[in-house]
């Protein structure tokens, strides 16, 4: 089994949902039988010096973004290939995790005149999320060019395996695939790392962060980008405020939206609210949940783009704290309103605000509902019956 990606799973401790999928399925496969190697464009200091020194000076005499983001992304694709030279492609399957990885696989295999079966899994939408993250204008020649880069390798494909539905629906609606060519596997999480913490743990959590015992802490664990919603979360802490003075945001991640994150939380008067973390490497996020009393996923639509299966939110619930999210994309698809956790509208934070105080006022069913999760995550998303799964998958390309 050849695993592709163009991000390192190991880059800055292991940050990132994609990151901890790729490790965990490595895990689950190994514990299955499966042996497995992975190529990915290692973030080796070499790699680093030559993409933060000369790679910078090339995007800096660059005037247009569109051009800075297709450098950047050449220079991931360039020491990918090299990696995926020097692998062995000694399997009878290649598994690639991104548009990219699968382009330049199938690069490296025609050069071998190899022709392998090739299962990609989708963790989200290439070109829209570019576009999202504003890398990408729409409608522009470089979006439409990566728009049927991206068609193509889904035409492609053996098999595709999506991480929520409305992916799925998206690869149907560019391509004319069959519909059978394609599978719908949320995402897993380490339910045995990730659960519920002990009194101590939580004590000494919640001392380590600043927190003290009486105040609600309100983990949101999100990178900072459009898309995730992290404004809304910030903004309805102006609205619990007026009702409690208790309640605490945490905010686990970085990104490009920091400089207006921080400008609304002093815009709100929130800088003794809102505690901003920075990244956190994924061996070390364990303690913001032991600390925490909630977890919120205020994620929106942009661009086209949803959350899928949020890794943040299986956490949060595999540690059997009350989550609330917004009812977009793969996070509806896995918490049962009022059951596992509770649905909000998206960009509302008087909605948000709304749930964080009846969680924080009813503390036996704010207790409810994370077990109940607890549970839910157990049985449904524990990676080793994810990654058993996945097999299943692969043997149906081999067959």
């Amino acid at each position: 089994m050849s695993i592709v990606s163009t991000d390192d799973p190991w880059k800055k401790g292991g940050v990132g949902g994609k990151a901890t999928h790729l490790r965990l399925l490595m895990r689950g496969l190994s514990t299955a039988g499966v042996s497995s190697e992975l190529v990915c464009a290692r973030e080796t200091m070499l790699f680093r010096f030559r993409r933060n020194l000369s790679g910078a000076l090339v995007r800096n005499r660059m005037k247009d973004r569109e051009q800075r983001y297709e450098h950047y992304l050449a220079q991931y694709s360039s020491h990918l290939k090299k990696n995926l030279g020097r692998a062995g492609f000694g399997s009878q399957l290649v598994n690639p995790h991104d548009v990219i990885a699968a382009r330049d696989a199938w690069t490296e295999l025609d050069a071998r005149g190899k022709d392998l079966p090739v299962v990609l899994t989708l963790h989200g939408y290439f070109t829209r999320e570019a576009s999202s993250s504003h890398e990408l204008q729409e409608g522009s020649p470089a979006f439409e060019r990566f728009l049927g880069l991206e068609k193509g390798v889904y035409e492609r494909a053996s098999r595709i395996v999506c991480v929520d539905s409305r992916i799925k629906d998206y690869v149907l609606a560019m391509t004319d695939l069959p519909k059978d060519r394609l599978a719908v596997l949320p995402n897993a999480a380490d339910t045995d790392s990730f659960k519920p913490a002990s009194a101590e743990a939580r004590t000494e959590a919640r001392r380590s962060l600043g927190f003290r015992s009486a105040e609600t802490v309100v983990l949101c664990p999100r990178r900072l980008v459009v898309k995730n919603g992290v404004e809304f979360a910030v903004r309805s802490m102006a609205l619990t405020s007026k009702e409690s003075n208790t309640f605490r945001l945490l905010l686990a991640g970085d990104g490009p939206e920091r400089d207006a994150i921080e400008r609304l939380i002093r815009e709100l008067g929130l800088q003794s609210t809102v505690t901003m973390a920075g990244t956190v490497p994924h061996d070390k996020i364990s303690r913001f949940y032991a600390a925490s009393d909630i977890v919120l996923i205020p994620s929106v639509s942009s661009v086209g783009v949803q959350e899928a299966t949020s890794l943040s939110m299986l956490e949060g619930m595999a540690t059997a704290l009350p989550v609330v999210v917004t009812g977009i994309g793969g996070l509806k698809e896995t918490v049962r309103h009022e059951e596992t956790g509770l649905i909000v509208d998206e960009a509302d934070p008087a909605a948000i605000a709304s749930a964080l105080t009846s969680l924080a006022t009813d503390t036996a069913e704010a207790a409810r509902l994370g077990a109940s999760a607890r549970e839910y995550v157990v049985r449904h998303h524990s990676y080793l019956t994810h990654a058993k799964t996945m097999i299943s998958e692969y043997e149906k390309v081999l067959r």
